[in-house]
Protein backbone atom coordinates (compact mmCIF):
# COMPACT_ATOMS: atom_id res chain seq x y z
CA UNK A 1 0.00 0.00 0.00
CA UNK A 2 2.92 2.27 0.81
CA UNK A 3 4.44 2.27 -2.14
CA UNK A 4 1.50 2.71 -4.33
CA UNK A 5 1.06 5.74 -2.13
CA UNK A 6 4.59 6.75 -2.58
CA UNK A 7 3.88 5.85 -6.67
CA UNK A 8 1.00 8.88 -6.26
CA UNK A 9 3.08 11.32 -4.65
CA UNK A 10 5.86 11.05 -7.02
CA UNK A 11 3.40 11.45 -9.92
CA UNK A 12 1.58 14.17 -8.48
CA UNK A 13 5.01 15.99 -7.66
CA UNK A 14 6.10 15.85 -11.71
CA UNK A 15 2.34 17.26 -12.82
CA UNK A 16 2.68 19.66 -10.27
CA UNK A 17 5.90 20.92 -11.67
CA UNK A 18 4.03 20.80 -15.20
CA UNK A 19 0.88 22.85 -14.72
CA UNK A 20 3.55 25.38 -12.23
CA UNK A 21 5.48 25.72 -15.24
CA UNK A 22 2.88 26.57 -17.56
CA UNK A 23 1.17 28.76 -15.19
CA UNK A 24 4.40 31.02 -14.57
CA UNK A 25 5.20 30.87 -18.05
CA UNK A 26 1.88 31.90 -19.37
CA UNK A 27 2.02 34.93 -16.23
CA UNK A 28 5.48 36.05 -17.77
CA UNK A 29 3.58 36.10 -21.35
CA UNK A 30 6.96 34.02 -22.53
CA UNK A 31 6.72 31.56 -25.01
CA UNK A 32 6.53 27.55 -23.51
CA UNK A 33 9.30 24.87 -24.68
CA UNK A 34 7.18 22.43 -26.21
CA UNK A 35 8.40 18.93 -26.78
CA UNK A 36 7.61 17.15 -29.87
CA UNK A 37 6.91 20.09 -31.98
CA UNK A 38 3.55 20.65 -30.66
CA UNK A 39 1.61 23.32 -30.13
CA UNK A 40 1.48 24.40 -26.30
CA UNK A 41 1.00 28.27 -26.89
CA UNK A 42 -1.48 27.81 -29.16
CA UNK A 43 -3.37 25.51 -26.43
CA UNK A 44 -2.61 27.46 -23.18
CA UNK A 45 -3.45 31.15 -24.38
CA UNK A 46 -6.57 29.41 -25.95
CA UNK A 47 -10.54 30.45 -25.18
CA UNK A 48 -10.74 27.39 -23.35
CA UNK A 49 -7.26 27.62 -20.84
CA UNK A 50 -9.79 28.55 -18.27
CA UNK A 51 -12.74 26.54 -16.82
CA UNK A 52 -15.36 28.63 -15.40
CA UNK A 53 -12.89 31.85 -15.24
CA UNK A 54 -10.70 29.47 -13.10
CA UNK A 55 -7.01 29.08 -15.64
CA UNK A 56 -7.11 25.16 -15.76
CA UNK A 57 -3.44 25.08 -15.46
CA UNK A 58 -3.51 26.52 -11.91
CA UNK A 59 -6.02 24.31 -10.58
CA UNK A 60 -4.29 21.68 -11.78
CA UNK A 61 -1.65 23.41 -9.38
CA UNK A 62 -3.73 23.04 -6.35
CA UNK A 63 -5.25 19.34 -6.98
CA UNK A 64 -1.74 18.05 -7.48
CA UNK A 65 -0.32 19.57 -4.44
CA UNK A 66 -3.51 18.73 -2.41
CA UNK A 67 -2.70 14.84 -3.63
CA UNK A 68 0.54 15.29 -2.47
CA UNK A 69 -0.91 16.73 0.94
CA UNK A 70 -3.58 13.89 1.59
CA UNK A 71 -1.10 10.96 0.52
CA UNK A 72 2.06 12.44 2.89
CA UNK A 73 -0.60 12.41 5.72
CA UNK A 74 -1.50 8.39 5.06
CA UNK A 75 1.83 7.53 4.33
CA UNK A 76 2.78 9.19 8.04
CA UNK A 77 -0.02 7.96 9.38
CA UNK A 78 -1.70 11.11 10.51
CA UNK A 79 -4.57 10.51 8.68
CA UNK A 80 -6.13 6.87 8.83
CA UNK A 81 -7.03 5.53 5.39
CA UNK A 82 -10.25 4.31 6.30
CA UNK A 83 -12.57 3.13 4.23
CA UNK A 84 -14.46 6.49 3.91
CA UNK A 85 -11.76 8.17 3.09
CA UNK A 86 -10.35 5.79 0.87
CA UNK A 87 -13.50 6.66 -1.28
CA UNK A 88 -12.94 10.17 -1.13
CA UNK A 89 -9.38 9.77 -2.36
CA UNK A 90 -10.48 7.61 -5.17
CA UNK A 91 -13.42 10.02 -5.94
CA UNK A 92 -10.89 13.17 -6.25
CA UNK A 93 -8.45 10.95 -8.54
CA UNK A 94 -10.95 9.80 -10.88
CA UNK A 95 -12.55 13.50 -11.49
CA UNK A 96 -9.06 14.58 -12.01
CA UNK A 97 -8.65 12.14 -14.69
CA UNK A 98 -12.38 13.09 -16.32
CA UNK A 99 -11.26 16.45 -16.06
CA UNK A 100 -8.18 15.84 -18.04
CA UNK A 101 -9.87 13.63 -20.22
CA UNK A 102 -12.11 16.50 -21.16
CA UNK A 103 -9.26 18.91 -21.67
CA UNK A 104 -7.43 16.17 -24.11
CA UNK A 105 -10.74 16.53 -25.99
CA UNK A 106 -10.83 20.16 -26.57
CA UNK A 107 -7.39 19.98 -27.93
CA UNK A 108 -8.20 16.76 -30.40
CA UNK A 109 -11.94 17.92 -31.58
CA UNK A 110 -11.70 21.95 -30.99
CA UNK A 111 -8.32 23.46 -31.50
CA UNK A 112 -7.24 20.66 -33.38
CA UNK A 113 -3.61 21.32 -31.82
CA UNK A 114 -1.90 19.37 -29.09
CA UNK A 115 0.13 20.51 -26.05
CA UNK A 116 2.53 18.88 -25.22
CA UNK A 117 3.18 19.51 -21.52
CA UNK A 118 -0.64 18.86 -21.28
CA UNK A 119 -0.83 15.36 -22.72
CA UNK A 120 1.72 14.22 -20.00
CA UNK A 121 -0.55 16.04 -16.96
CA UNK A 122 -2.97 14.13 -18.63
CA UNK A 123 -1.26 10.83 -18.31
CA UNK A 124 -0.19 11.32 -14.83
CA UNK A 125 -3.47 12.84 -13.72
CA UNK A 126 -4.63 8.68 -15.49
CA UNK A 127 -2.09 6.98 -13.54
CA UNK A 128 -2.69 8.73 -10.41
CA UNK A 129 -6.53 7.70 -10.47
CA UNK A 130 -5.36 4.11 -11.38
CA UNK A 131 -3.24 3.91 -8.71
CA UNK A 132 -5.35 5.37 -6.44
CA UNK A 133 -8.28 2.71 -7.11
CA UNK A 134 -5.51 0.30 -6.99
CA UNK A 135 -4.71 1.40 -3.27
CA UNK A 136 -8.25 2.06 -2.30
CA UNK A 137 -10.08 -0.31 0.30
CA UNK A 138 -13.18 -1.71 -0.79
CA UNK A 139 -15.01 -1.66 2.48
CA UNK A 140 -16.58 1.67 1.81
CA UNK A 141 -20.02 0.65 0.73
CA UNK A 142 -21.20 -0.02 4.38
CA UNK A 143 -20.41 3.77 4.87
CA UNK A 144 -21.94 4.73 1.71
CA UNK A 145 -25.01 3.10 2.92
CA UNK A 146 -24.94 5.54 6.15
CA UNK A 147 -24.47 8.86 4.11
CA UNK A 148 -26.98 7.76 1.35
CA UNK A 149 -29.59 10.66 2.23
CA UNK A 150 -26.18 13.16 1.94
CA UNK A 151 -25.80 11.31 -1.26
CA UNK A 152 -29.48 11.40 -2.50
CA UNK A 153 -29.49 15.17 -1.82
CA UNK A 154 -26.17 16.04 -3.22
CA UNK A 155 -27.51 14.00 -6.61
CA UNK A 156 -30.42 15.65 -6.48
CA UNK A 157 -28.40 19.22 -6.34
CA UNK A 158 -26.40 18.07 -9.67
CA UNK A 159 -29.77 17.28 -11.22
CA UNK A 160 -31.20 20.85 -10.56
CA UNK A 161 -27.73 22.46 -11.61
CA UNK A 162 -27.86 20.49 -14.94
CA UNK A 163 -31.58 21.40 -15.56
CA UNK A 164 -30.77 24.75 -15.03
CA UNK A 165 -27.77 25.17 -16.84
CA UNK A 166 -29.35 23.46 -19.97
CA UNK A 167 -32.35 25.77 -19.71
CA UNK A 168 -30.15 28.36 -19.40
CA UNK A 169 -28.04 27.80 -22.43
CA UNK A 170 -30.62 26.83 -24.85
CA UNK A 171 -32.56 29.91 -24.35
CA UNK A 172 -29.30 31.86 -24.79
CA UNK A 173 -27.75 29.90 -27.53
CA UNK A 174 -31.58 29.94 -29.70
CA UNK A 175 -31.17 33.76 -29.07
CA UNK A 176 -27.59 33.90 -30.08
CA UNK A 177 -28.35 32.04 -33.69
CA UNK A 178 -31.54 34.12 -34.80
CA UNK A 179 -29.08 36.33 -36.70
CA UNK A 180 -27.19 32.83 -37.69
CA UNK A 181 -24.25 34.83 -35.83
CA UNK A 182 -21.86 34.43 -32.58
CA UNK A 183 -20.70 37.85 -30.93
CA UNK A 184 -17.18 37.12 -28.93
CA UNK A 185 -19.11 38.24 -25.61
CA UNK A 186 -22.19 35.56 -26.49
CA UNK A 187 -19.40 32.94 -27.23
CA UNK A 188 -17.96 33.54 -23.71
CA UNK A 189 -20.97 33.35 -21.94
CA UNK A 190 -22.05 30.41 -23.86
CA UNK A 191 -18.30 28.34 -23.02
CA UNK A 192 -19.23 29.29 -19.20
CA UNK A 193 -22.47 27.89 -19.13
CA UNK A 194 -21.59 24.71 -21.00
CA UNK A 195 -18.77 24.24 -18.56
CA UNK A 196 -20.95 24.57 -15.49
CA UNK A 197 -23.47 21.44 -17.64
CA UNK A 198 -19.87 19.59 -17.23
CA UNK A 199 -19.79 19.99 -13.90
CA UNK A 200 -23.14 18.98 -13.54
CA UNK A 201 -23.19 16.10 -15.08
CA UNK A 202 -19.88 15.18 -14.06
CA UNK A 203 -21.57 15.04 -10.45
CA UNK A 204 -24.42 13.31 -11.41
CA UNK A 205 -22.87 10.75 -12.70
CA UNK A 206 -19.98 10.40 -9.13
CA UNK A 207 -23.22 10.65 -6.86
CA UNK A 208 -25.62 8.33 -9.21
CA UNK A 209 -22.61 5.92 -9.25
CA UNK A 210 -22.42 6.24 -5.10
CA UNK A 211 -26.14 5.39 -5.17
CA UNK A 212 -25.57 2.27 -7.29
CA UNK A 213 -23.54 1.03 -5.14
CA UNK A 214 -25.46 1.19 -1.92
CA UNK A 215 -27.86 -1.24 -3.83
CA UNK A 216 -26.97 -2.64 -7.27
CA UNK A 217 -29.31 -5.40 -7.47
CA UNK A 218 -32.29 -3.20 -6.61
CA UNK A 219 -31.16 -0.88 -9.10
CA UNK A 220 -30.16 -3.10 -12.38
CA UNK A 221 -33.95 -4.22 -11.43
CA UNK A 222 -35.34 -0.54 -12.01
CA UNK A 223 -36.76 0.47 -15.22
CA UNK A 224 -36.56 4.02 -13.45
CA UNK A 225 -32.80 3.71 -13.01
CA UNK A 226 -32.03 2.18 -16.29
CA UNK A 227 -33.91 4.67 -17.89
CA UNK A 228 -32.30 7.58 -15.87
CA UNK A 229 -29.05 6.42 -16.94
CA UNK A 230 -29.84 6.52 -20.70
CA UNK A 231 -30.75 9.73 -20.43
CA UNK A 232 -27.67 10.83 -18.88
CA UNK A 233 -25.78 8.87 -21.47
CA UNK A 234 -27.56 10.23 -23.88
CA UNK A 235 -26.88 14.09 -22.32
CA UNK A 236 -22.81 13.16 -22.22
CA UNK A 237 -23.24 12.48 -25.95
CA UNK A 238 -25.05 14.88 -26.97
CA UNK A 239 -23.29 17.51 -25.01
CA UNK A 240 -20.23 16.82 -26.30
CA UNK A 241 -21.44 16.96 -30.20
CA UNK A 242 -23.15 20.34 -28.91
CA UNK A 243 -20.15 21.55 -26.84
CA UNK A 244 -17.27 20.14 -29.01
CA UNK A 245 -18.45 20.54 -32.43
CA UNK A 246 -21.47 22.14 -33.06
CA UNK A 247 -20.61 25.45 -31.10
CA UNK A 248 -16.99 25.75 -31.86
CA UNK A 249 -17.94 25.15 -35.65
CA UNK A 250 -20.38 28.42 -35.68
CA UNK A 251 -17.77 30.27 -33.53
CA UNK A 252 -14.81 29.64 -36.14
CA UNK A 253 -17.06 30.52 -39.24
CA UNK A 254 -18.72 33.44 -37.34
CA UNK A 255 -14.99 34.84 -36.48
CA UNK A 256 -13.40 34.09 -39.28
CA UNK A 257 -11.52 30.71 -38.77
CA UNK A 258 -10.19 28.93 -41.31
CA UNK A 259 -12.89 26.73 -42.79
CA UNK A 260 -14.25 25.91 -46.52
CA UNK A 261 -17.70 28.04 -46.58
CA UNK A 262 -20.43 25.90 -47.87
CA UNK A 263 -24.04 27.25 -49.25
CA UNK A 264 -26.22 26.84 -46.25
CA UNK A 265 -23.76 25.78 -43.76
CA UNK A 266 -24.98 28.03 -40.93
CA UNK A 267 -28.99 27.15 -41.37
CA UNK A 268 -27.80 23.58 -41.64
CA UNK A 269 -25.20 24.18 -38.13
CA UNK A 270 -28.20 26.11 -36.51
CA UNK A 271 -30.64 23.03 -37.21
CA UNK A 272 -28.33 20.83 -35.29
CA UNK A 273 -27.36 23.04 -32.70
CA UNK A 274 -31.62 23.76 -32.06
CA UNK A 275 -31.75 19.58 -31.87
CA UNK A 276 -29.85 19.30 -30.01
CA UNK A 277 -30.38 21.55 -27.38
CA UNK A 278 -33.82 20.47 -27.26
CA UNK A 279 -32.53 17.09 -26.37
CA UNK A 280 -30.12 18.47 -23.77
CA UNK A 281 -33.34 19.68 -22.26
CA UNK A 282 -35.86 17.34 -22.48
CA UNK A 283 -33.16 14.86 -21.24
CA UNK A 284 -32.19 16.57 -18.39
CA UNK A 285 -35.88 17.11 -17.43
CA UNK A 286 -36.37 14.02 -17.54
CA UNK A 287 -33.47 12.95 -15.69
CA UNK A 288 -34.80 15.98 -12.76
CA UNK A 289 -38.01 14.26 -12.55
CA UNK A 290 -36.98 10.51 -12.47
CA UNK A 291 -34.57 11.69 -9.77
CA UNK A 292 -37.66 13.26 -8.20
CA UNK A 293 -40.17 10.37 -7.69
CA UNK A 294 -39.32 6.64 -6.45
CA UNK A 295 -40.72 4.33 -9.48
CA UNK A 296 -42.43 4.55 -12.42
CA UNK A 297 -45.15 2.36 -13.55
CA UNK A 298 -43.20 1.03 -16.93
CA UNK A 299 -41.25 -2.00 -18.18
CA UNK A 300 -37.99 -1.23 -18.83
CA UNK A 301 -38.54 -1.02 -22.56
CA UNK A 302 -41.89 0.77 -21.96
CA UNK A 303 -39.79 3.64 -20.10
CA UNK A 304 -37.02 4.02 -23.02
CA UNK A 305 -39.89 3.99 -25.63
CA UNK A 306 -41.77 6.73 -23.91
CA UNK A 307 -37.84 9.00 -23.40
CA UNK A 308 -37.35 7.81 -27.29
CA UNK A 309 -41.13 9.93 -28.03
CA UNK A 310 -40.23 12.75 -25.65
CA UNK A 311 -36.81 13.33 -27.68
CA UNK A 312 -38.31 13.28 -30.79
CA UNK A 313 -41.21 15.44 -30.22
CA UNK A 314 -38.69 17.83 -28.72
CA UNK A 315 -36.51 17.85 -31.65
CA UNK A 316 -39.24 18.12 -34.08
CA UNK A 317 -40.56 21.08 -32.27
CA UNK A 318 -36.71 22.75 -32.10
CA UNK A 319 -36.85 22.28 -36.20
CA UNK A 320 -40.59 23.73 -36.18
CA UNK A 321 -38.67 26.98 -33.97
CA UNK A 322 -35.39 26.78 -36.08
CA UNK A 323 -38.06 26.57 -39.28
CA UNK A 324 -39.65 30.55 -38.51
CA UNK A 325 -36.81 31.53 -38.07
CA UNK A 326 -35.72 31.41 -41.09
CA UNK A 327 -38.45 32.88 -42.46
CA UNK A 328 -38.48 35.71 -40.34
CA UNK A 329 -34.73 36.37 -41.31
Amino acid sequence: MSILFLLIVASAVVGSIIAYYIHTTKKKNESLICPLDGSCDSVVQSSYSKFIGVPVELMGVFYYIFTIFIYTLFIVGIIPYTPLISLFAVLLAVTGALFSLYLVAIQGIVLREWCTWCLISAFVSFLIAILSVFGSKMGFISALIDYKPVIIILHALTAALGVGGALITDVFFFKFLKDYRIAGEEANTLNTFSQIMWVALTGLIMTGLLLFLTNIDGYLASSKFITKMLAVLVIGINGGILNLIISPRIQEITFGGKHTHHAGELARLRKFAFATGAISISSWLLVFVLGSIRSIPYTVGQGIGLYVVVILLAVLGSQVYAHMLSKKA
